[in-house]
């Protein structure tokens, strides 16, 4: 089992009560110390206190079950507005947002900036500021940025 998947299933037992779930897992390499960063949400989004409390759970038990055999660092957050959206999940909660978002098409790969109507099982709907639709099924977009308004 890689270090991801022993994260992830350290993690679980801390995240299910709050209804948290993990958006990902990035590990750095470094010359003095290893950083891991664990991105989490929750479909009505996650607090400074929810990712300290995991941090402090998740931190203990990695030492308890030495996971990482050497020294690292271990950062706690949600994922930002800068990072891309990754699961499913996390679009429904945006849904009158505007994002950036590159999707595959028939001919190679479309980008566009709108809002992001709705999400109806797998599809997401967009709606550009010509009012332009977009029904994209999930499984074909590459990236989504939210784009801030100012």
């Amino acid at each position: 089992m890689d270090l991801r998947h022993k994260i992830e299933e350290l993690a679980a037992p801390f995240l299910h009560p709050i209804g948290a779930f993990i958006v990902d897992i990035q590990i750095v390499p470094s010359e003095q110390r290893k950083v891991v960063q664990l991105y989490i949400d929750t479909d009505t989004g996650i607090t400074i206190g929810q990712c300290s409390e995991l941090s402090r759970q998740l931190g203990t038990a990695l030492e308890l079950q030495d996971v990482v055999p050497s020294s690292y660092i271990l950062e706690v957050s949600s994922p930002g507005l800068k990072k891309p959206l990754k699961l499913l999940r996390q679009y429904r909660k945006n849904v009158g947002r505007q994002f950036r978002v590159r999707f595959k098409k028939d001919d190679g790969v479309g980008e566009i900036l709108a809002k992001l109507a709705g999400v109806e099982s797998e599809l997401l709907t967009f709606v550009t500021g010509k009012n332009e639709i977009y029904t994209i099924p999930f499984n074909e977009i590459i990236e989504s940025i939210e784009e801030l308004p100012w």
